[in-house]
């Protein structure tokens, strides 16, 4: 049995994923409207119906969700793992993040990020603006 996963942040790295997760193979990409891609410490997916996040699609099995669950934090409450409807796709499961943690993100974790946006060939436009809202929102609390 496999399943269909939704990833927008550092899984879109395949070498990254393939070592959470080995096995998983890439299908492709989607564009996910009511969403928009937000960075604190990671990346996460905000409910905004003006914008769409863009996500690189995985086939995974339930032994891969098990382990992304272990990663993502799931029973830490770090992030809550979703089933979204991905237009011409169906359901797919996606983590969102619970329990903020402030950014900015380490500089190899925006590596792994534009990374992965790369090997999916996503519109970066989409990350890079997320990183400058994460770095225009920490600068903003340096100065208070």
């Amino acid at each position: 049995m496999t399943d269909l996963y939704a990833a927008y942040g550092s899984n879109l790295h395949h070498a990254r994923m393939l070592a959470r997760c080995d096995g998983a193979v890439p299908l492709g990409s989607a564009l996910m409207p009511g969403w928009r891609l937000a960075v604190n410490r990671y990346a996460t997916i905000e409910r905004d119906a003006a914008a769409s996040v863009p996500f690189g699609l995985w086939r995974v099995t339930p032994k891969h969700i098990r382990s992304l669950d272990r990663v993502e934090g799931v029973a830490m409450g770090v992030y809550e793992r979703l089933t979204l409807d991905v237009p011409g796709y169906g359901h797919a499961w996606c983590y969102v993040e619970i329990g903020f943690r402030r950014g900015p993100p380490r500089p190899d974790y925006v590596d792994h990020l534009r990374h992965g946006y790369r090997e999916f060939g996503l519109d970066s436009s989409v990350l890079e603006e997320a990183l400058a809202r994460c770095l225009a929102s920490t600068a903003s609390r340096r100065v208070m």
